[in-house]
């Protein structure tokens, strides 16, 4: 992985862990190489959140495409069961964050430019959390 492409992520982690701050006393960034990137609380439980960090659109694309695998350098790209709680998809563009429940096996999401856009991240964050008691 480039430098850009590390400081792109980095850039990612500390944006979704300044929005957790909003809610939590306890968030830690965790060094890379580990599964998750952050881990926080939250009324009491910790959970595992992976970021995954965008500056735009892919050209041609509508939508925001973001690959839900581990990085390319690694053997094995899915993340196994019970090693994450939360996906934060990251738009730098819109400094706007969607938290996502983590289901394993799956490859990528496609969110709309205007829900990117528009989303109130402690929101999506709340309802994703709400959606793991479920």
């Amino acid at each position: 992985m480039g430098r850009l492409t590390e400081r792109v992520g980095r850039r990612g982690e500390y944006f979704v862990a300044s929005i957790l701050a909003q809610v939590s006393d306890t968030v830690l960034i965790v060094p890379h190489g580990a599964e998750a990137d952050i881990v926080f609380e939250y009324k009491r439980k910790l959970y595992k959140c992976q970021v995954k960090t965008k500056t735009k659109k892919e050209k041609g694309h509508r939508k925001w495409r973001f690959d839900l695998r581990r990085g390319s350098h690694t053997k094995k790209r899915h993340f196994r069961k019970g090693a994450l709680d939360l996906y934060a998809m990251c738009s730098l563009e819109y400094k706007n964050v969607i938290f996502l429940p983590f289901v394993p096996g799956k490859n990528e999401v496609r969110i709309s430019d205007e829900e990117m856009k528009s989303i109130d991240s402690l929101e999506s964050l709340r309802e994703s959390i709400k959606s793991l008691a479920d």
